[in-house]
């Protein structure tokens, strides 16, 4: 079988099982979706940094403590090793490796066993962490300009650095 290399996926597919960053905002308390740079609004694109109910701008270690807990919870969730059975009518959840490898464990069951959350699937996420402070794939999502999205980035340089360093020293780390 031929298979597209993940560098020629385009990024909608590539991340369209990677959870958003949602922390909470200190203000109002509700949970908003981080966009990244930019995010779209009605006549253009605003920053995505600050909260969509009540406009607020956290902190830069506020955002960045929510984003190394979440980078955390991801790595914890895929050190767990948690497999299920692919067979729609068992799908058993087990940390249990079987010595025959990845059958079931189940009796009369002929499903094997997967990872549910794969170093695959938690690479794709950190590159989508990366991916929300980049300035060519912010403008290719927005479908606006570069030069629009960095005047925004500019503003809040130290925080798009910040939470860049915090992603970037994640995947150094990560030898896929």
């Amino acid at each position: 079988t031929l298979r597209t290399l993940d560098s020629q996926i385009p990024d909608s597919e590539r991340f369209k099982f990677a959870r958003p960053f949602t922390p909470t905002c200190p203000s109002c308390k509700k949970p908003y979706c981080f966009d990244g740079i930019a995010r779209q609004k009605s006549p253009g694109i605003e920053s995505g940094l600050a909260c969509t109910h009540c406009g607020h701008l956290p902190t830069i270690g506020f955002l960045a403590n929510q984003l190394t807990l979440l980078i955390r919870s991801l790595i914890r969730e895929y050190y767990a090793f948690v497999m299920q059975c692919d067979e729609p009518s068992c799908a058993l959840k087990t940390r249990v490796l079987t010595v025959s490898g990845s059958r079931c464990l189940r009796p009369q069951c002929s499903g094997r066993l997967n990872e549910i959350f794969s170093d695959k699937l938690l690479y794709h996420q950190m590159q989508y962490f990366a991916a929300l402070m980049n300035i060519e794939r912010s403008a290719a999502r927005l479908e606006c300009t570069a030069s629009e999205v960095k005047i925004l980035r500019d503003k809040h340089i130290e925080y798009f650095k910040r939470l860049a360093i915090i992603v970037d020293m994640h995947l150094s780390v990560s030898a896929r």
